[in-house]
């Protein structure tokens, strides 16, 4: 038989070690969460401590306050996840069973089996709090962390409903948290790792989530947001490559803004910042969800059209022409910036076009000649 109380000190040795660990990472300005970790870690260890004194301290230490703490823990561990997540946490909700647990356990200090089923109870309604967190976001948190998160909270909450179960059939009578018994070394073996295991999954959940940012970004135009030259560059050889395969149309559309270094003289080049965003803006509402729209370099953005032939890729230049000529770009201290925009069109012709810069090639020739034609209008080639 595992002795109890040596699986209670092996579970505070290793949430002191998280604890630790976590602490010595985790910021309070980051928006990762570990700070939060790191505390519940903090009162998972106190809770332990304090279930390992059963019997030499007081039922207000050893029965009402660690449970508490233990309720706390996965109030704690919420607040974490929604700081994570960058959302406003309920904490009406998150922190309503701590004061429960509070008041009703000093009411059962003599009632063990009670207490058991009460806190089985309790901690199912947290858990069930943290997993529709995580629901909430789960498409947008990138990685496989958040499973190991919730697969360690899942084993925790297995851990407390199976000794929940075995006292309320009578398999085995507890008397005490230190009681040595199957049951018991079966609870805190499975509490050891499913602290391990969820701890582990928030540190990867931060990590995979800054990997994917450093990915956007390198992908990304910082200015606009569009994708960068390389990302599109990218895009458009994956895209001629499975158009060249299936014989199915391409497009593009190169960009350019008339009269740019005006704007950078005129109001200033913060002021011609704001309107590349404006018009990075204007693209995305126009283009479909299929389409690629990155900047090209300077005042320049190109925009991939998979499935979009000469006549199609011509309507959309026009429609998106008209809808910068239409719109009001505001200089940073107020006054309209007059903008509009010069397109080059060039559809994909195969028995011509063999590699990407071809293309562009083209589509470049066809806004110059729209420049030369005295800009504000659409050329195709």
């Amino acid at each position: 038989m595992v002795h109890t109380p040596t699986l209670l000190y092996v579970n505070i040795l290793i949430t002191t070690t998280l604890a630790a660990c976590l602490g010595l990472v985790a910021r309070r300005d980051r928006a990762d969460g570990l700070m939060y970790w790191a505390l519940a870690l903090v009162a998972h260890t106190g809770a332990y401590v304090l279930y390992a004194l059963r019997g030499v301290a007081s039922d207000w230490l050893s029965v009402v306050l660690a449970n508490v703490l233990i309720t706390s823990v996965f109030a704690l561990m919420s607040e974490g996840v929604y700081k994570f997540q960058g959302r406003r946490p309920p904490r009406r909700w998150i922190w309503a069973p701590v004061p429960f647990v509070a008041l009703t356990f000093a009411l059962l200090q003599d009632h063990m089996v009670a207490r058991v089923l009460l806190l089985a109870a309790v901690l199912s309604v947290q858990f069930v709090q943290f997993a529709w967190a995580m629901h909430q976001r789960w498409a947008l948190t990138p990685g496989r962390g958040k499973q190991f998160v919730l697969a360690g909270f899942g084993l925790f909450l297995l851990a407390l409903l199976v000794r929940a179960a075995a006292v309320l059939s009578g398999t085995v009578e507890i008397r005490s948290v230190t009681d040595s018994n199957a049951v018991q070394a079966l609870i805190f073996s499975i509490t050891s790792v499913a602290m391990v295991l969820s701890n582990f999954g928030m540190v990867v959940m931060t990590k995979e989530r800054a990997d994917e940012r450093n990915r956007q970004l390198a992908m990304q135009d910082e200015l606009t947001g569009l994708s960068n030259r390389r990302d599109i560059q990218e895009a458009l050889t994956r895209q001629l490559a499975q158009a060249l395969r299936s014989g199915r149309p391409l497009a593009l559309l190169m960009i350019d803004i008339d009269h740019f270094k005006r704007i950078n003289d005129s109001y200033g080049h913060l002021s011609g910042d704001q309107a590349l965003r404006q018009l990075a803006d204007c693209i995305r509402a126009r283009v479909r969800s299929q389409d690629l729209a990155g900047r090209w370099g300077g005042e320049e953005f190109l925009v991939v059209l998979p499935e979009t032939d000469a006549q199609g890729a011509a309507l959309l230049a026009e429609h998106l022409r008209l809808t910068v000529e239409r719109t009001t770009f505001l200089a940073l201290d107020g006054p309209r910036m007059p903008l509009t925009v010069s397109i080059g069109c060039h559809a994909l012709d195969i028995t011509a076009d063999r590699s990407t810069d071809d293309m562009v090639n083209v589509a470049d020739q066809a806004l110059y000649r729209a420049k030369q034609n005295g800009r504000n209008r659409v050329e195709q080639l």
